[in-house]
This record gives structure tokens, C-alpha cells and sequence, in this order.
């Protein structure tokens, strides 16, 4: 096991990653009274000629590293340095100082997550394999390890010379970010750059890949994760435990991965067999009652947009508050809400704000998981996209004035931030010198509303028609011809 090293000020960097992800699996198993998931993930990559990589990593242990069925040497670099931090606390001597080292400690965290932290070197990779199968052991990992693996875990289907296969085996203990747990309940978060909490990635908006999910729980839990569920593996354990396989061929950003544990009462929806909805037993009655209308806008936004739903299949989770770090998890076909959304047939004054809530979530999928900037500059625009079909929605199904009404609003508030300075959408100062944050809070809604504010202007000196046609029905044809 390699020790964590200081970072050298020459090594930092975002070239260092020296490689392009083609596919990713995670084969996890999750203990729910330990606190723990521990496994592997596997990563094909086009190397480039430097001889090594560089993934991102953070929050977990891991044990080995092997590159084509070889062991491979690798340094793991912690993000957090906590003999750095203090250096800047000491010099804090009144309320102006400290608010220095906490912006200086803040920004310094920003920069250092940008660098991948896991540098793996293949080209030193000499040592077999079998010489340390007897010093590892397997005894968490081996009853995960999945079948088209060899006994050496090598893929045997893996043959292009052009291509690397890194397996990481690792196990992350009591996280405390990037995934957490609750009373019989697991969840990821999709905060900035912490799917790497999780699990070895390259956590960058321009690597894109497919991804195989293997989870393995207890029996009477449920893992919903991304993708198509393939099928369920009952163990001869005892207690007996069930694998959850599931395959999602659209490439995504690894941001966008993410699991849900817990036993969870599932409800189809009855109008679309591509929608499912889940939440826990005592919120059942209040989420059939709820989600009666989502079949509209899943509908709506395939026939606005020309498209069918990008992953196959759409899972909604409904989760009690109190177990939730934020009300809104979103990932590649699934969404986590918190159950304060649910109502029951009694309450007319929330149903509205929940339909957007979910329809809104739902148009996230196609503009910011499906179809995703380029370049930080341009990330203002899929979110006023996301916003603008969602608006779409509010006036086809609730009414004009209901739409006029919310972009009223948004208008003013848009207005009253610019008058205080509100920079640019697309000025590096408002997107890539703000390391992402820029989505974060009420900052992130003014950008959200002046973009869709943006769109609708654009939309109106166009007509409806041609913006609809020549603009985002050409954007999703050319997005998935360029995917394919």
C-alpha cells in the first residue's frame, strides 16, 4: 500500500491526468451496521505516452492497484493538508485576518480537488500478480468479484494493446462526505467533486464514459443506482445478499454516478413504464397521490425536444428529510428529493411548486447530465436551457398566467442583482474562476433565471417555431450524432 505524500508544487497540475477514460465499473458491497462499501472499480483508458495517470481519490483506503493483470506502483496524494491549513490560522489575529485565511484556505481547497491526487504508474508495473495474492486479503472483495474476470483480474475480453485496464481495489469507512449513511440508509450526494469520495474516478466535465454498476446488500435492502437495472443476484449467504447489476451505455461525467440503499417501497408509474417511482412505506399514500401528473412532463419535454428520454429508464427517491444533507441529489436517469415535497390530497397551496420542482429535475436530465458544457464559460447555458423547457411545462400545463407570472418574478430578482454588480453569464470571472461554486445557492438561481431570460429574448426575435426547430431540436440530433 503506498503512503500518502506531500504534493510538490511542480506536480500540480491539470495535465497530470494523462489519459482519456473509455469505461468505468464499480463492483461494490455495502455494510450497513460497519458503516463501510469496499470493492473494486475497473477503468479502460487510452494512456498517453507519459506512462502514467492521474485519478482523482479522496476519503477512502486503498489496498492494490493493477494495470493489465500486473501490480502497478502508485502515489496517493490527500486533497486535505492539515499542516497547511494551520500555517494560515497562525497568523490570524483579529476578524479581518481570519476572514483572509478562511477565503485563502477555502480557494487553496478549490485548486487542490482540481488535480487528480492518485498517480499511477504502469510502465513500472513489473511485479505478477500472483506474487501478492498472499499477501492480500480477499476476503471482503472475493465474493463481488464478477465473472468476466480472470483468476489474476484481468478482463479477458480486454485484448487492445492501445488500451489499459487499472483495477483498484479500495474500501471506504464511515464517510463523512461524497456518500453517507443513516439510520438503514445509504445515499450519495452530487456536491462539487465528491463522486471521487467514493470512488477512484477521473472527475473531470470532459471525460465522459460508460459505466457497469455491480452493488452488493443486505436482502432486504434495495440499491437503485444509474442506468438500466439488468438483473438481481440472490446469494446462498446467510444472511442472504443480493447484487444489484446495472448498465448505463450513455457517457456521462463520473459526477453524475450515484446510489441509494435502503428498503425502499417501490411504485411504477401507471402511465410510463420508463418512470419509477421510490420512497419509504410511510410515505406511500403521499407518493401516489403526488406524482399522478408526471407522466405529462416526461411526456412533454420528448415531444418539445423531439426526443425520447435519454437513459432508458427515469428512477424518482423520495427520502425523509432529516437523512438528507440537501433536498436535491441529481444523477445520470435518477433523482433523490426530499419526502417534505410529498402531499396529500388535502393540500392544494405546495402542489404546485413540487410539480416544478420534479418536472424541472426531469429537464436537468436532458440539458446538464445528457448534454453538458464544453468549457465553464458556457455552463450558464444548459442551465438556461434546463430552466427554459421547464417553462415550457408551467405554461402547457398550469397556464399562462402561472408562467407569466414566475418569470415576473424571476425578471425582478435577475434586475436587483445586476444593479449590485452581478458579472456577466459567460466572463471567466463568473464561471471558471469560481471553481463551480457558481451554480451554488441564491447566485446560482440568478445565473439560472438571466440565462433562461437570455433563451426566452432569443426565442422571441426568432418565433417560437424556428427557435424550437432550428435551435434545441438541432442541438439534441447533433449531441447524440457526436455521442454515437
Amino acid at each position: 500500500m503506498a503512503k500518502p505524500r506531500k504534493q510538490k508544487s511542480d506536480e500540480r497540475g491539470p495535465d497530470s491526468s494523462g489519459g482519456v477514460v473509455l469505461h468505468q465499473k464499480l463492483c461494490l458491497s455495502v455494510d450497513m451496521e460497519r458503516r463501510m462499501i469496499f470493492g473494486h472499480t475497473e477503468i479502460q483508458v487510452i494512456p498517453s505516452e507519459a506512462g502514467h495517470i492521474g485519478l482523482h481519490a479522496d476519503n477512502m483506503t486503498i489496498s492494490r492497484v493493477l494495470v493489465d493483470g500486473e501490480l502497478a506502483e502508485f502515489e496517493f496524494v490527500p486533497h486535505f493538508q492539515p499542516l497547511e491549513d494551520e500555517k494560515r490560522w497562525c497568523s490570524v489575529s483579529c476578524v479581518n485576518s481570519a476572514a483572509d485565511a478562511a477565503s485563502s484556505t477555502y480557494m487553496s481547497s478549490l485548486d487542490d480537488e482540481i488535480v487528480p491526487n492518485l498517480l499511477i504508474a504502469w510502465s513500472k508495473a513489473t511485479n505478477s500478480i500472483n506474487e501478492q495474492e498472499s499477501q492480500h486479503d480477499q476476503s471482503n472483495v472475493g465474493n463481488i468479484l464478477p465473472n468476466s474476470l480472470g483468476e489474476n483480474g484481468h478482463d479477458g475480453d480486454h485484448f487492445d494493446k492501445n488500451v489499459k485496464l487499472i483495477r483498484i481495489d479500495y474500501s471506504v469507512d464511515k464517510p463523512e462526505t461524497g456518500i453517507h449513511f443513516g439510520d438503514n440508509i445509504l445515499y450519495s450526494v452530487n456536491q462539487l467533486r465528491r463522486a471521487d469520495c467514493w470512488f477512484p474516478c477521473m472527475e473531470s466535465s470532459m471525460q465522459r464514459c460508460s459505466f457497469d454498476l455491480e452493488f452488493t446488500v443486505d436482502s432486504n435492502f434495495v440499491a437503485i443506482s444509474n442506468g438500466n437495472l439488468l438483473y438481481q443476484v440472490l446469494s446462498r449467504d446467510v444472511p442472504p445478499r443480493v447484487t444489484y447489476v446495472y448498465k448505463l451505455s450513455v457517457p456521462i461525467c463520473a459526477k453524475w454516478i450515484s446510489l441509494a440503499v435502503a428498503p425502499f417501497e417501490i411504485l411504477p408509474d401507471s402511465h410510463n413504464s420508463v418512470i419509477t417511482h421510490m420512497c419509504f412505506s410511510q410515505n406511500l399514500s403521499k407518493l401516489q397521490n403526488t406524482i399522478g401528473f408526471f407522466h405529462n412532463a416526461f411526456s412533454h419535454y420528448e415531444d418539445y425536444l423531439s426526443m425520447s428520454f435519454p437513459f432508458g429508464s427515469y428512477k424518482q427517491i423520495f427520502i425523509p428529510p432529516e437523512l438528507l444533507t440537501s433536498s436535491v441529489n441529481l444523477g445520470a436517469s435518477m433523482c433523490m428529493f426530499s419526502s417534505e415535497i410529498l402531499f396529500d390530497e388535502k393540500v392544494i397551496d405546495q402542489t404546485i411548486d413540487t410539480r416544478i420542482k420534479l418536472a424541472y429535475a426531469l429537464a436537468r436530465q436532458w440539458f446538464g447530465v445528457y448534454i453538458a458544457a464544453d468549457e465553464p464559460n458556457d455552463e450558464w447555458l444548459v442551465d438556461g436551457l434546463a430552466g427554459f423547457i421547464t417553462d415550457s411545462f408551467v405554461k402547457c400545463f398550469m397556464g399562462n398566467n402561472e408562467a407569466r407570472y414566475r418569470r415576473y418574478k424571476a425578471n425582478c430578482a435577475v434586475c436587483k442583482a445586476d444593479a449590485s454588480g452581478a458579472t456577466a453569464l459567460s466572463s471567466s470571472a463568473a464561471s471558471t474562476d469560481l471553481h463551480g461554486t457558481q451554480s451554488i445557492g441564491f447566485y446560482g438561481k440568478i445565473r439560472s433565471w438571466k440565462a433562461i431570460a437570455v433563451l426566452q429574448m432569443l426565442e422571441k426575435q426568432m418565433g417560437p417555431d424556428s427557435f424550437r426547430k432550428d435551435c434545441l431540436s438541432d442541438l439534441m440530433v447533433g449531441h447524440k450524432y457526436r455521442g454515437d
